[in-house]
């Protein structure tokens, strides 16, 4: 595996609990863009706890999207982390790259002093910035233009957090003592979700379940190597909310566990979080901070929602769908009635099915994989009474089925109206993880921080300009941009190439009153 280098931006470092962090995020290696297909955002608290997680796809090297602030976190400074699941690994330098971000909370705030610590604007290569004015009114047009710049590769025009000196990207080997060790596996064609048995001689022949669901579901499974671990590669899939682990023929779960790609490192010593303090003078600004971050949040963004492909091995030679039949209050009524591949059988007292091996023109002789919403179901018992009034379709495979090296009698698979189990309750041993799938993809981007075109509607914007949601190009460039309702002190950020093809960097301020 080759050595990745991740970089990323944000258009801003000043938060309220709830709204959406943006990142533009890009993942290489020295021979071009990286094979791996998702990117991780992550916020570490000052105890080295992961508090928030977002699966980002890639696309040509490249992914653009959000992590959404939890509403619960206490007002900090949080660091911001982006990497792949194997970049720290291979290069903790250049694998893993973070910055702070402050982030507010109105019912948990930080600790209010009389007169807090001030940060000085900073000032860099100012003179590559030139600004029809420093201090400007709310409603007035900034004109921003570039001198001497060959190219321009990034433009942040946001409100200053006046709560963080300036530090922008912080080093690994400065804040890190060391990171965990795991087993590497790159992720090639979507999101792997890693598990863990708790156990000292794990049974590597045990086959387990693991099922995702969202707007579509899908079946996945492995079995753990010596050390209980498996792997499960969910692939294309996308935006699911859940998963559902399961063992084969219902065995127990406690000892299993889910595993975050996110690294575990320990921080030197050295290193401190700063600390975050604020004084009745700044209520105003935090207001309309507040303010912004409630309205950001009404405005849409177009995300992908068009079909992907998802392989399941699972191919039905037959499908029905229920509700052009009569429906009965149990599914074993509804298979004997219309389903002639398939009857029930009573063996020691319990039901059970049994489906015809179309192949051999015979009947196979054990259950078949039973599935409701791509959910394993174990007790045929159970689902032989289950009342199907929330299942709409039944598809029926009339063969063997072979999952990893299982084989399986047939497949009987339900899938439910609106992708909940129609009712259907997860069986006892099954375990139900909260686990957000890979983010859809951003379709567009360009509008994200323009203002509001409705005239009634103010600006709250603490956004002005941020190059990611921009196709312009070029070197030298000339801006002209309308200034929010939001008073204050706004910082222009920008990285530039210089006519001797150097990466530099530019900060200049300005005011609006």
């Amino acid at each position: 595996m080759k050595a990745e280098t991740i970089q990323f931006s944000t258009p801003k470092t000043v938060y309220f609990g709830g709204e959406r962090i943006w990142i533009q995020a890009t993942v290489s290696t020295d021979q071009g863009n990286s094979p791996s297909q998702i990117v991780y955002a992550e916020l570490l608290n000052r105890y080295n706890e992961s508090v928030a997680l977002a699966k980002m796809p890639v696309t040509s090297g490249s992914a653009f999207n959000y992590l959404r602030i939890p509403d619960n976190l206490p007002s900090d400074h949080y660091l911001l982390r982006v990497f792949t699941r194997v970049s720290p690994y291979l290069d903790l330098e250049s694998g893993l790259t973070q910055e702070f971000v402050t982030i507010f909370n109105s019912k948990i705030p930080p600790a209010v002093v009389a007169n807090r610590k001030m940060f000085a604007s900073q000032e860099i290569n100012a003179e590559q910035l030139k600004l029809n004015s420093t201090n400007l009114g709310t409603g007035d047009f900034l004109e921003l233009s570039t001198t001497g710049v060959a190219a321009l590769e990034e433009l942040q025009i946001a409100a200053e957090n006046p709560f963080l000196a300036d530090m922008g990207k912080l080093s690994s080997k400065d804040l890190y003592e060391s990171i965990e060790k795991r087993i590497l596996v790159p992720e090639l064609f979507g999101h792997i979700v890693e598990a863990k048995l708790e156990q000292e001689s794990p049974d590597t022949t045990q086959l387990y379940y693991l099922s995702v669901h969202g707007t579509k579901s899908a079946l996945f499974t492995d079995r753990p190597d010596a050390s209980g671990s498996m792997f499960f590669d969910t692939g294309g899939m996308k935006n699911w909310r859940f998963m559902v682990a399961q063992a084969n023929n219902n065995l127990t779960l406690v000892d299993l566990a889910i595993i975050s790609p996110a690294p575990k490192t320990t921080f030197k010593t050295a290193f401190n979080f700063p600390v975050l303090e604020i004084s009745p003078a700044d209520e105003p600004y935090l207001k309309s901070l507040l303010l912004a971050g409630q309205v950001e949040g009404y405005f849409v963004q177009e995300f992908d929602s068009s079909p992907f492909p998802v392989v399941t091995g699972f191919v039905e030679d037959v499908t029905y769908n229920l509700d052009d039949y009569t429906r009965f209050e149990s599914v074993e009524t509804v298979v004997k009635e219309y389903v002639p591949e398939t009857t029930v059988r009573t063996i020691q007292k319990q039901k059970e099915f049994r489906i015809l091996n179309k192949a051999r023109g015979s009947i196979f002789e054990s259950n078949p994989l039973m599935l409701v919403d791509a959910m394993p179901i174990f007790d045929s018992d159970r689902l032989a009474a289950f009342d199907p009034k929330g299942l709409e379709k039944l598809e029926v495979l009339t063969r063997n089925f072979y999952l990893n090296e299982e084989v399986f009698s047939g497949v009987l698979s339900f899938s439910s109206y609106k992708n909940d189990f129609g009712g259907f309750s997860i069986p006892t041993n099954g375990i139900y993880l909260d686990y957000q799938g890979i983010l859809p993809k951003v379709l567009e981007k360009s509008d994200l921080f323009s203002p509001p075109t409705e005239s009634k509607m103010k600006d709250w914007r603490t956004v002005i300009y941020w190059s990611a949601t921009s196709d312009e190009e070029g070197g030298d460039q000339t801006f002209k941009l309308k200034m929010p309702a939001n008073k204050g002190t706004y910082q222009i950020k920008a990285t530039y190439l210089d006519q001797a093809g150097k990466r530099q960097h530019a900060i200049r301020s300005f005011q609006v009153n």
